[in-house]
């Protein structure tokens, strides 16, 4: 059931309509290098915000010829102040929350190398688990090596990468479930 708007709410409407190719150029503006990734998001939702303004300070703010000015605060406000804005946790925490790793990107030198020093031969299990290792993410491999094949613990892989040692903990489990069922039929 949709509401239908007051002369005064569509003229709000096309005052903003007027305004919002600024608006976009400025959302650009203000998130600066993340832009590609929320600034749409941003300039939807700072425009919603006024929105829900009462429509005395929207017809107010229009009338003083500052909406432009006004939804650019909102923006800026809502990007700047971080976690604590309704933003943040609608859509910038889920965003920059992954970690992005480099898929043809070495590491280290040993990256994914099984050492091998010609004298044993691979066992069918060893040969499936360096080829799902290989097709596992940078991450998930670097995990895997430091945890399992090199012994380190959770909270030395932590302080190296400054990653929680609960989240090493529970990417190293889900990762070894997933090689174990990949590789369940060879042991």
């Amino acid at each position: 059931m949709k509401k239908e708007l007051s002369p005064d709410e569509l003229y709000v409407r096309k005052e903003l309509a007027k305004v919002f190719p600024q608006l976009k150029i400025n959302s650009v503006k203000v998130c600066g290098w993340g832009s590609h990734k929320w600034a749409d998001d941003l300039l939807q939702l700072s425009v919603e915000m006024f929105l829900q303004k009462d429509l005395k300070v929207q017809l107010y703010t229009i009338e003083i010829g500052k909406l432009e000015n006004l939804i650019t605060t909102i923006m800026n406000q809502q990007l700047k102040l971080g976690p604590t804005t309704r933003f943040y946790h609608t859509h910038r925490k889920f965003i920059t929350s992954t970690r992005e790793l480099y898929d043809n990107h070495r590491y280290k030198d040993d990256f994914l190398s099984f050492q091998n020093d010609g004298k044993e031969t691979k066992t069918p299990l060893m040969e499936c688990i360096e080829c799902e290792m290989k097709k596992l993410k940078p991450y998930e491999q670097m995990i895997i090596r430091k945890s399992v094949m090199y012994g380190h613990k959770y909270t030395e892989i932590s302080k190296e990468y400054g990653i929680p040692s609960s989240t090493i903990a529970r990417d190293v489990k889900r990762e070894l479930k997933k090689l174990n069922e990949q590789c369940k039929k060879y042991s």
